[in-house]
């Protein structure tokens, strides 16, 4: 707190400024890298989705192709089976784009197709509700979470020409799969087979965003610092200058003591109408200081033409004022005699002032002493006596009692 006490407004406006707007900031932040995170699954979601219908329909024209043509497959046409096609293919795409590209099912030929566990748990998603068209999770693997897609792909009457009754399938997949009970044949139309799984890593899903929220931070960051200093530069033309302009005024005043000159007003806010307020002020103080000054001056004027001595003393019994015929009495100047103690002007003879103090003695004696004649040994400068007669006035000032004793020599 010590640092933001001693700072200026300026200072203290831009930090609060600076502060609020950096909040903000992180707000945005957190909100631009959760809408990225967000825009990058569905973006990741859309590329996976269209690879997998790209190999699903890939399937499916080469099977119609192939029956169409009557191309009988065989041993020597294997690299022609739509799914091997369809497998090799996404292999060649995945070495392209970074992408694992696979074809799993658990009623799988070649064991390559068989699927890990994540990928059996959303199988079974498909198998429990036949309408679900996808799926797709983030997974861990073990050497750094990827990005999950399944689309199922369901049996169609293409699909039983190698799959179907082990009867009418192509010879050479009888001597290859010679049990007639093995889990690739006896598919049923319309059941849910396997899928088309393609998994993407996820570094590359938090690389996009990392792009995307860095470049919106770069954005950001720029405007923040766009509205700092504007708003800083408001701040300065609308508040701390006509203040700062204000400060050196009132010091001007308390330098020369002139009130006459008005602070020009800028503007119709709060500040103008706080310069008008303290021009009226000027005003007054300029009429009270006037006629101060002439009443201060009508007082010196008779307390230096009075026949009597007038000394004016605090509580304490300090000197406050000693009239020319004070001098005149004591022989003391004004300078030797302000400020040191009323005790000075009283002779030796009475004792009971001297021994208790003015201050004692006034607290024990006030009452008698005040608008009474009294006689009093004074003392002059040379420490010779002189005869008074005093008469004693009590005032209030400031929380503060001070006397005036007026005194006149007596033969």
């Amino acid at each position: 707190m010590d640092f933001f006490r001693h700072r200026s407004l300026q200072t203290k406006i831009n930090l609060v400024i600076l502060l609020i707007l950096l909040v903000f900031f992180g707000i945005f932040s957190w909100i631009s890298f959760h809408q990225q995170h967000g825009y990058s699954v569905e973006e990741a979601v859309e590329k996976a989705r269209i690879i997998a219908a790209s190999a699903t329909r890939g399937r499916q024209y080469l099977s119609d192709q192939l029956q169409k043509g009557g191309v009988e497959l065989t041993r020597e046409r294997y690299g022609l089976i739509p799914q091997v096609v369809s497998t090799q293919i996404g292999s060649l795409v995945a070495a392209d784009v970074g992408y694992t590209i696979r074809q799993v099912s658990e009623r799988y030929r070649n064991p390559k197709n068989a699927p890990d566990p994540s990928e059996t748990t959303m199988l079974k998603e498909f198998y429990g509700d036949p309408e679900k068209r996808e799926s797709y999770r983030v997974i861990d693997l073990g050497k750094e979470p990827i990005f999950r897609y399944l689309q199922p792909f369901r049996v169609d009457e293409s699909c039983l020409q190698c799959h179907g009754d082990p009867a009418t399938a192509p010879a050479f997949l009888n001597e290859m799969f010679p049990d007639p009970n093995e889990q690739s044949f006896h598919y049923r139309i319309g059941e849910v087979i396997g899928a088309v799984s393609v998994s993407i890593p996820l570094g590359k899903l938090q690389a996009q965003v990392q792009r995307k929220v860095r470049t919106d931070l770069l954005y950001s960051g720029g405007v923040l610092l766009a509205l700092v200093f504007c708003l800083g530069l408001l701040v300065r033309m609308a508040v701390t200058a006509p203040l700062a302009r204000l400060g050196l005024a009132i010091r001007e005043i308390v330098r020369t003591g002139r009130f006459e000159k008005p602070i020009p007003r800028r503007g119709q806010d709060e500040i103008g109408t706080l310069i008008d307020g303290f021009n009226e002020m000027m005003v007054h103080l300029g009429e009270k200081t006037e006629h101060l000054e002439e009443s201060e001056k009508r007082f010196r004027v008779m307390t230096e033409t009075v026949r009597d001595g007038m000394v004016s003393f605090l509580a304490t019994g300090q000197v406050i004022l000693f009239n020319r015929q004070a001098e005149r009495i004591f022989g003391f100047s004004k300078r030797e005699v302000m400020g040191v103690s009323v005790a000075r002007l009283v002779h030796e003879e009475c004792a009971e002032l001297h021994q208790a103090g003015v201050e004692d003695y006034l607290k024990k004696n006030a009452a008698q002493l005040i608008r009474k004649l009294h006689k009093i040994p004074g003392r002059r400068r040379d420490g010779s006596q002189v005869s008074l007669e005093l008469s004693l006035a009590v005032a209030e000032s400031d929380g503060h009692l001070f006397y005036t004793a007026i005194l006149r020599e007596t033969n």
